[in-house]
């Protein structure tokens, strides 16, 4: 990674930190272009350059828009299209739509902590002059929906600065934000904003620029090579994700242009399921010949139910009507397979309707009894109560049939995976981690791990050693399960794919580029009163194959007057790390005077931003928590 900065020309340099920031010079005076974090003014200081007129930013992430202060005196000019997330960002932090139900991610990462004052804002084709060079503003979207990039005219050369929009030749800086629906929400769009990014690249090539410069990556002085190489391997790294999508089994028509593709799995057909088993909404219920229940003089015992997963008020009362009709006769134990709302949304009326016992593996457990610590996709605030915690492999037997939960990392990695043995069939409940066509792993936020041993290799591994008579999907009626073929061909896969991600981002894993959350807060929001102390967990995954090290600082109000010193760790190979912080809460917030207030009484949602490096590099504001502040 380079460091200190580099001349482009007679007046244009780069500064390179942990993202690069273009420097348009005349005398002692400076036009910047996302200016980001504090060795920024080692190389003004080193280039005589005492007054900075203006500031562009390409688009409005965090990471490079933040550890920079902006004078009153200054310009600051954005892309129009994105200067509400400059001026008014406090309506994302305080607006429950971004909290809460997350089927729409735009925007969807790296908010800033703080508004920032803009005077200029920015359409398509605008021209800035400024001393010697003249500059083009380009709308660029792709890795945000309102990027932009900046062409500068200077010493009779042409300068590109791309935001995002590319690293390197064939390289990516990471693929989340690419993260949009098309003809459905956000939340199936893996990759979907590729053609937007594609359309802005062309519109980038076209500039005939002498050189690119993106906020993250290397300053590339071939740009058509850079780009073709990018749209190359965009295009095989893709191909690579729909050969075994399950989305293909829900939106075949988004997939009709890779019909007949080579590698792809073709979709297998369904089969019905055993007549004891029924499915409404999101829930499977399996019922027993075996009841426990009295029913005086009646002779045909009504069997008792074995319940997955209530998204909805709607199946509480199917439930009552198979009581009604004398299908059952009580619910006896209930599984959650994951966090998502659709399948956690109504548990609390169910437990309340249904007294039985909670069961779930224990990862799946820390998200749905505690969901406030967690900023994860259509993520429900419903708080569930978990009587037993299982854990990988854990076995135990419900009336005829023998039950064996295992941690099942598919959809999403905190998912659970229900083998039920009994009555001449071995049937798996795959939560929503499978379809006839393949893997649903449509959602780069829901942590889809490559590599042996995790994610979706895990899963099929499984699969294959316990052979399921019948698989089962919480949205697909039919059963179904998989050949060996099949099974080989989607692992094969899956190990391609981690390889041809791998060369798409400047990481030495492809989980770096693709895990929006291998760097996470935990709790992600608390309540604490002022006076008090937030306990703050900064949570790394390490996905190499060696040990790096890690250090994380909270970055805190200015106004509370106080900074956290920088916590370290060293992680060990394909693991998980942990920095603690304690962090004091001053007697009164920015906000509110002190006063005699009553303890519950929310003053304040501060947004707490974590500078991280990781292995030496320099990540800026890379995650952040909330500390939701009360009367105390």
């Amino acid at each position: 990674m380079q460091t200190g900065f580099s001349q482009l020309s007679e007046h244009l340099y780069v500064h390179h930190g942990h993202v690069n920031t273009g420097i348009l010079r005349d005398g002692d005076r400076a036009l910047l272009i996302d200016p980001s974090g504090t060795t920024l003014h080692t190389t003004l200081a080193e280039l005589g350059i005492t007054n900075i007129e203006q500031i562009l930013f390409t688009h409005h992430h965090r990471d490079n828009t933040a550890d920079f202060p902006i004078t009153d005196d200054v310009r600051v000019g954005v892309p129009e299209k994105e200067a509400s997330w400059f001026t008014e960002v406090e309506t994302f932090w305080n607006d429950s739509q971004y909290r809460w139900h997350l089927y729409n991610y735009h925007p969807h990462n790296l908010m800033l902590a703080d508004a920032i004052r803009v005077t200029d804002r920015y359409a398509d084709g605008a021209q800035i002059a400024w001393g010697s060079a003249s500059l083009t503003v380009l709308e660029t979207p792709g890795h945000t929906d309102g990027s932009a990039t900046y062409l500068i005219d200077v010493d009779d050369k042409r300068f590109a600065f791309t935001g995002d929009l590319i690293y390197d030749e064939g390289k990516l800086w990471e693929l989340y934000s690419l993260q949009k629906g098309q003809q459905t929400s956000d939340y199936h769009g893996f990759l979907g904003a590729r053609d937007e990014l594609k359309e802005s690249l062309e519109k980038v090539r076209q500039a005939s620029s002498t050189a690119l410069i993106p906020t993250h990556g290397v300053v590339m002085d071939n740009p058509d090579r850079a780009i073709d190489a990018l749209l190359k391997q965009l295009a095989y790294c893709y191909d690579k994700y729909v050969a075994i999508s399950a989305l293909r089994h829900y939106f075949p028509q988004l997939f009709t242009e890779f019909e007949g593709n080579s590698g792809h799995m073709p979709i297998r057909e369904g089969k019905p399921p055993p007549e004891f088993l029924r499915h409404f909404g999101t829930t499977w219920i399996i019922i027993s010949d075996f009841s426990t229940a009295s029913f005086g003089s009646q002779t045909t015992p009504k069997g008792e139910a074995f319940v997955m997963d209530c998204g909805s008020p709607n199946v509480i009362k199917q439930i009552q009507q198979l009581q009604t009709d004398n299908e059952i006769s009580e619910v006896t134990q209930f599984w959650v397979t994951h966090y998502h709302d659709d399948h956690v949304n109504a548990i609390p009326e169910f437990q309340e309707t249904f007294p039985c016992e909670t069961i779930t593996d224990e990862i799946v457990a820390e998200v749905i009894t505690n969901p406030i610590g967690f900023r994860l996709p259509c993520i429900s605030p419903s708080v569930t109560r978990v009587d037993r915690v299982t854990q990988d492999g854990d076995s135990w037997q419900w009336n005829e049939f023998t039950m064996t939960a295992y941690h099942f990392p598919g959809q999403t990695y905190y998912h659970g995976g229900l083998l039920v043995e009994g009555r001449g069939v071995r049937m798996f409940f795959a939560g929503d981690s499978f379809t006839m066509a393949g893997i649903d792993d449509y959602c780069s936020g829901n942590r889809n791990l490559l590599g042996a041993d995790v994610g979706y290799e895990k899963c099929l591994r499984l699969i294959q050693e316990l052979k399921p008579t019948h698989i089962f999907n919480c949205h697909v009626n039919p059963a179904f399960d998989f050949t060996d073929a099949e099974i080989a061909c989607m692992l094969d896969t899956l190990a391609e794919r981690e390889k041809c991600y791998t060369a798409l981002f400047p990481w030495d894993h492809a989980n770096y580029g693709m895990d929006e959350h291998w760097v996470r807060c935990y709790p992600y929001e608390q309540e604490v009163a002022l006076g008090g102390t937030a306990q703050l967990r900064v949570e790394v995954t390490n996905h190499s194959d060696e040990p790096r090290t890690a250090t994380a600082q909270p970055i805190l109000p200015t106004s509370w007057g106080m900074e956290i010193v920088p916590g370290e760790t060293t992680i060990p190979p394909r693991s998980d790390g942990y920095i603690d912080f304690s962090i004091p809460i001053p007697r009164h917030s920015s906000r509110h005077a002190p006063t005699c207030r009553q303890e519950s009484e929310v003053l304040e949602r501060v947004v707490v931003p974590i500078n991280l490096t990781y292995n030496a590099r320099p990540l800026g504001q890379f995650r952040e928590a909330i500390f939701v502040l009360t009367g105390g």
